[in-house]
């Protein structure tokens, strides 16, 4: 085969293929915001997660002073809300010893708030996508 013929049957394929490939469009987001209370109390700080699970990103966003905004999946979605604070092994485990002073963070809300949690929320692109939670230590 001639070189002109090689390259020539090269750029057909690479235009096949190339014309073969979709493009995926980009997931829908939507603003959402809101307040998130503890025993009545704005929530110092914290993370609020809302997941389409869908396979999609979900949308993490950072509580500050009870109040929150950014964007979130499109759709029902699983909301799960953390609150972190530092505390030794000694204080969590009641142990003491060797590695015991070292800190680590404990999740200051109920798993049903989180890992356990049963809170749905539906984000539409229209919107006004405001969800307030007052959530219970006990």
């Amino acid at each position: 085969m001639k070189t002109t013929t090689r390259v020539l049957a090269l750029f057909v394929t690479a235009a096949v293929l190339g014309g073969c490939t979709k493009s995926v469009p980009p997931p829908k987001r939507a603003k959402v915001s809101g307040k998130v209370t503890l025993d009545n109390k704005p929530l110092p700080s914290g993370t609020i997660t809302f997941d389409a699970a869908n396979g999609e990103a979900p949308g993490s966003l950072s509580i500050l002073d009870g109040s929150y905004e950014g964007m979130a999946p499109v759709g029902k979605t699983k909301v799960m809300i953390t609150s972190f604070r530092k505390m030794s092994m000694k204080e969590k485990m009641g142990f003491d010893g060797p590695g015991y002073d070292q800190q680590v963070d404990e999740n200051i809300l109920p798993a049903r708030y989180s890992t356990d949690s049963k809170i749905e929320k539906e984000v539409t692109e229209a919107g006004p996508n405001e969800f307030n939670f007052n959530l219970q230590a006990k």
